[in-house]
């Protein structure tokens, strides 16, 4: 039981594993309402271009799948909720920024690129977007993020759906049926153990007895040989005086 432990543990860390980020500050972009503004993805880290995606996360609110990158001829797609014609995509081999034609108030926010891994995402870079003359607002960083430890996690609920996300979920899959099988083995492997130590019990107990049975057959020879005599000279005896 403490290996199956020990087994279910260690996938569970693997599972919920932290991943780094290489963003040591966000940029940030003042505009006016009605501007253009383009938000530049850093690639230079790159593994998997297929995996990136954009987040949002609007001030006061939680963090938002805003678009994911496809193996496709479209190459992106953006979330139903972000489907608006004012949104664009640059994208090529050094490229996958964001693109906000004519800004408005709720564009506002901070916008997070990075390459989604199973249920996490590895940030890449971030910006945030806010007008002239209204205060800077804080919201909190979609996940950790800490400009002294580089660390950054967000859990992944809507970009993950796509292939590198399918290929992920197929991992790990396999990686809880592979726990099952172990799970299936330890169990057989225990219940044999257990009918292993309840036969060697019975066959004691058995030995047991036998061997009482025995120490009471050699009593009792032993009582007969040792008073049969006695009797046969006695018997003997009365015979003769008659």
């Amino acid at each position: 039981m403490i290996t199956l432990f020990v087994a279910l543990y260690s996938l569970f860390s693997l599972c919920t594993a932290v991943r780094t980020s290489d963003i040591k500050e966000l940029h940030v972009k003042t505009v006016k309402r009605g501007e253009d503004v383009t938000m530049e993805c850093n690639m230079s880290k790159v593994t998997r271009k297929d995996n990136l995606a954009w987040y949002r996360q609007s001030f006061g609110k939680v963090p938002q799948c805003f678009v994911r990158y496809y193996r496709s001829n479209s190459g992106y797609k953006f979330n139903d909720e972000f489907k608006d014609s004012r949104f664009s995509m640059t994208v090529n081999d050094q490229k996958f920024d964001l693109n906000i034609i004519g800004t408005r108030e709720d564009d506002g926010g901070e916008y997070f690129c990075g390459e989604v891994e199973g249920t996490k995402i590895k940030f890449t870079s971030g910006t945030r977007l806010q007008f002239e003359g209204e205060e800077m607002k804080h919201s909190p960083s979609p996940g950790t993020v800490n400009n002294n430890t580089d660390s950054g996690t967000l859990q992944d609920s809507n970009c993950s759906d796509g292939e590198g996300g399918n290929y992920w979920n197929v991992v790990l899959t396999m990686s809880l049926l592979f726990v099952s099988l172990i799970v299936n083995v330890l169990l057989g492997v225990l219940n044999e153990n257990q009918g292993k130590g309840a036969s060697s019990r019975n066959l004691q107990t058995s030995t047991t007895q036998a061997d009482d049975e025995d120490d009471l057959n050699y009593a009792a020879g032993s009582f007969a040989r040792h008073f049969s005599p006695s009797l046969k000279t006695t018997v003997s005896y009365f015979i003769q005086r008659d």
